[in-house]
């Protein structure tokens, strides 16, 4: 293997496979990149063993000495290739089993793993169905509602983003507590020769990896996803990715969502609450984590406090003529869904009872919908 190649080239793609992968793996293996080189086409790629992802560059001939792969551990290369000035022209080439990246009078010797050693992930797996979404609707999807995925909940379903055709195209979160529900705009989504209801289930891993990916890539650009019986493979830019899909069945989340539609609600400025709830948020700790609101006839009261005896009281003016009621909701929960939501003006609080599930609308942004359960005092 012997060729050349530019470092603005690989810096970002390096940045973001590097910080994918542990460098305390208990695998030495894990810890590397796959730099494989064959027909002028470059390929780097690193996995967990649960998620493989490739980053694809085209070479010229005249970058191209020789073809050959090779496996180096990536947090050094990464380390190493950004100390260079980003014109600079870096030779790669292996040599006795070890890596030398040559860049002007320097020269640097990286120890290698055998190839046969680094795990493919299997790739011979047949596709039911193909989407594609624009990228920057695909990064909405995730930023708003990425926070309500569980973390190592003993049920396993709950540890991903759940994709769900059904007449309507939706995708959901949620951790028991609290749900995230995005209903797509069908105009924005492509499906190909989709007949039957389908839903699949992405790890949270990957969900918060191409949210990072994302950010690199083109917004103009679209995202296309094959997916099989448990595995997906994911195709953006010069990325492709490959994972397994989570086995298991999401909770109902559509009689959820329809249970809302008689609730009382009211409008609330968006701002003066986000601001009234960070505020709250201050005098919280472990054991007093929860938020107050009260709400009487054209007043809405937030009011959180904890065991030193700190309070925080904020007052918003409403239009609100029914029955007086009092509800508590962890505080982060509801600073998630305040801080998730980028732009709006107003935005709806739907209630029932101090014991039932409420529901946030962004009135700027309707396709979104944020559950959440109060807390019993």
């Amino acid at each position: 293997m012997k060729f050349f190649i530019k470092k603005e080239v690989i810096m970002k793609p390096l940045s973001r496979l590097s910080s994918y992968l542990s460098i305390s793996s208990k695998k030495p293996i894990l810890s590397n990149v796959l730099i494989n080189l064959k027909n002028n086409l470059l390929v780097f790629t690193v996995t967990n063993l649960n998620i493989e992802m490739n980053f694809f560059v085209n070479l010229s001939c005249n970058q191209v000495i020789r073809s050959g792969l090779t496996t180096v551990n990536i947090h050094k290369l990464y380390d190493l290739c950004k100390t260079f000035l980003d014109s600079s022209n870096l030779l790669f080439f292996l040599f006795n089993k070890r890596l030398r990246i040559s860049c002007l009078n320097s020269k640097f010797y990286l120890s290698t793993l055998p190839v046969d050693d680094f795990p493919i992930f299997d790739r011979k797996f047949k596709y039911k169905y193909k989407l594609s979404i624009n990228i920057e609707l695909f990064k909405k999807i995730i930023d708003a509602i990425y926070f309500s995925i569980s973390d190592q909940d003993v049920h396993f379903y709950l540890n991903g983003m759940l994709f769900d055709y059904r007449i309507n195209f939706f995708t959901v979160t949620t951790d028991s507590y609290r749900m995230s529900i995005y209903k797509l705009p069908f105009d924005d989504i492509f499906l190909d020769n989709i007949k039957n209801n389908f839903s699949f289930i992405l790890p949270k891993k990957l969900v918060l990896e191409l949210s990072r990916f994302l950010n690199i890539i083109d917004n103009k650009k679209k995202i296309f996803l094959f997916v099989g019986s448990n595995k997906v493979k994911i195709f953006f830019s010069k990325f492709k990715i490959y994972s397994n899909l989570i086995d298991g069945t999401f909770p109902d989340y559509k009689y959820i969502l329809s249970s809302t539609k008689q609730y009382c609600y009211i409008d609330l400025d968006f701002l003066n609450f986000k601001n009234s709830i960070i505020r709250s948020s201050v005098v919280m700790d472990n054991t007093y984590n929860y938020v107050t609101f009260y709400i009487k006839k054209n007043l809405f009261k937030v009011v959180s406090n904890n065991f030193y005896n700190d309070e925080v009281i904020e007052k918003l003016i409403i239009s609100y003529n029914g029955r007086s009621l009092e509800i508590s909701f962890n505080v982060k929960y509801i600073l998630d869904i305040v801080c998730s939501i980028k732009k709006s003006s107003l935005i709806r609080f739907f209630f029932r009872d101090k014991l039932s599930i409420a529901k946030f609308v962004d009135l700027n942004n309707k396709f979104v919908n944020y559950m959440v359960m109060p807390v019993k005092l």
